[in-house]
This record gives structure tokens, sequence and C-alpha cells, in this order.
């Protein structure tokens, strides 16, 4: 991936299917194979910053180490807040990006509170200002339903939890906001509060719009061919079971701000961002005896 002449970042995200609501609630086979994932990705593809969701501080280390390089570090986002547990940690390698500084952001909702996302504030290479990542890892749609009033309120939050870096700065800083929305980017809580557009030309012009290159991984990935076997997939998460009119869904994405596709510096390489297709991964999605039902995402920028 890239094309080997210009300084470039690759993000990227997977929900390991680990650790539940931060609770870890697999066998040693099933780490093992998440491991293995994770090296891949990181010696494979070369990611530079890899969020994790369903992690454990604990797992994190452990990613860490399994992956065997020195070069990078892991950044613990598993906090508590009140009775919120977040379970999303950050890999990153070290002699590319430094981490500033991380808050975690929450809302209030009647007697309740909700998890917005870790905000992270993370220096770059070459770069004068600072890039704010954003991970994610919103409530699963058995505990707040699709186009209901909590999920709207994620939309609106984060809205305004991102505004409230644009306008502090002199000049909008780049931001990328990834992880597993539990929605797709036609819902309301992306597309219509968030304002996460599928019309680059519209965030190109427009600072008010962000832009999410995961509305082309909607439909299948390969055309299918008469009597030909195709092991196409049409999204990041598998519903093993229900989903009246698909089974699968994208649910996992990264969202840029409008400055990395207009900005002077860093820029969003759209060619390699992508759902990740690893054969193995695929497999044990699609089958029904294995625990793991999300695929990796990724994007790069570069200068």
């Amino acid at each position: 991936m890239g094309n080997g002449f210009r300084t470039s970042l690759l993000f990227g995200w997977w929900n390991t299917s680990l650790a539940p609501l931060a609770k870890y609630r697999s066998n040693e086979a099933e780490k093992a194979f998440a491991m293995d994932i994770i090296q891949r990705l990181m010696n494979g593809y070369e990611v530079d910053c890899l969020a994790l969701g369903e992690i454990t501080a604990d797992l994190l280390q452990d990613c860490l180490s399994a992956s065997g390089l020195t070069d990078y570090s892991a950044f613990d986002c598993t906090a508590i807040s009140g009775r919120l547990r977040f379970d999303v940690g950050v890999i990153f390698r070290t002699s590319r990006l430094k981490i500033l500084d991380q808050s975690t952001i929450t809302s209030a909702y009647g007697d309740s509170a909700i998890k917005i996302a870790q905000r992270l504030t993370v220096e770059l290479p070459k770069g004068e200002r600072p890039l704010y990542l954003f991970v994610v890892h919103w409530p699963s749609r058995l505990w707040c339903p699709e186009n209901g009033a909590k999920r709207n309120s994620l939309g609106i939050c984060l809205r305004m939890a991102v505004e409230s870096v644009l306008v502090s700065a002199e000049r909008p800083p780049p931001v990328v906001i990834l992880g597993d929305f539990n929605d797709d980017p036609f819902n309301a809580s992306l597309a219509g509060h968030l304002l996460a557009t599928r019309d680059r030309s519209k965030a190109q012009t427009s600072a008010s719009y962000f832009y999410n290159p995961f509305w082309r991984f909607l439909g299948e990935s390969d055309p299918h061919k008469p009597r030909i076997a195709c092991d196409s997939i049409c999204g990041t998460y598998l519903q093993q079971h229900g989903g009246d009119e698909t089974r699968w869904r994208t649910f996992d994405q990264i969202i840029v701000s409008s400055g990395l596709l207009t900005s002077d510096e860093w820029q969003l390489n759209e060619q390699d961002t992508t759902i990740v297709r690893i054969p193995e991964l695929i497999e044990a999605v699609k089958s029904k005896q294995q625990r793991f039902d999300h695929l990796p995402v990724v994007a790069r920028i570069e200068m």
C-alpha cells in the first residue's frame, strides 16, 4: 500500500471481539488468533496507528508484545467514567507519532450517561499542527436502537466534541474519527448529525462537512460472474442471525475532516483507504463457530 515516495501515515481500526465492555471473554486460541491478526496489521500492512476495540488494558499490552516490534507503544484508553467502561486502546509507532494528551468524552442522557469517544491529540512528523484522533465504540443496537433518540444524541455530541477542537484553533487542525459506530454511513447519527457526507466535493468546499470514504463499501466488494465462485464481502460486520434486509453492515469506518481533502499539508489518500481483507479473518467472520464478527479498516494520510 502507498506509493513509497511521500511521507505518509496509515491509521487503522479493528474491533477485536475479545473483551466486550472491557471484560475478557475469549479463550486462549481466540486470543492467539487475534494477536496474529494484529501482528499482521502492524508488520505486513505497516499500520502506524492502530486503534483496537473490545480490549482490556492487559490485552493491549499483550498485543504490543505479540507484535514483536520495539518501535511501537501502547496507549490505554480503557477508562472508567462513572458506570461507563471504555474498551478501546491504541498501538502507535513511536518514531513517527507522539500522543500529547487524551480526554474521555461522555454525555448525560436522562438519568444515565453515554460514551461518545476518546480524544487523542497526536503530534505528526513534519507537521506544525497536531492531529486530533477520535476513537469511537458506540453501543450495540441491542441497547441503543437504530434511529432512536439516544443514538441520535451520540452523533450530536460527537459533532459538538469535534467542533470544540476545530473552533479553538487559529487554523482548523486535521481530524480523524474512527471506530465501530454500530451505525451505517447513511444512518442519521453520522450522515445527519455528524454531517459525514459521501459527497467529496461538498466536503472540499465546506468545512462544516466531514468526508466519509466508507460510503463506497456498502455494496458487494466483487461483482457477480455467472458460474464462478466469488468470496465477496459487503461490509465490515457480519450479523450471524437476523438482519431483515442484509446481514452485512458497514459499522467500522474512518471519517476525516474537510481539511484532509484540501490542506497544503496532510491529505487523505483514498486509494489506500479500505477494508483489510485477510482471508483467515474473513473465514472466521463468516463462520458461526467463531466469535469474530468485524473486519479491520485502514486509511492513509500523506503530505
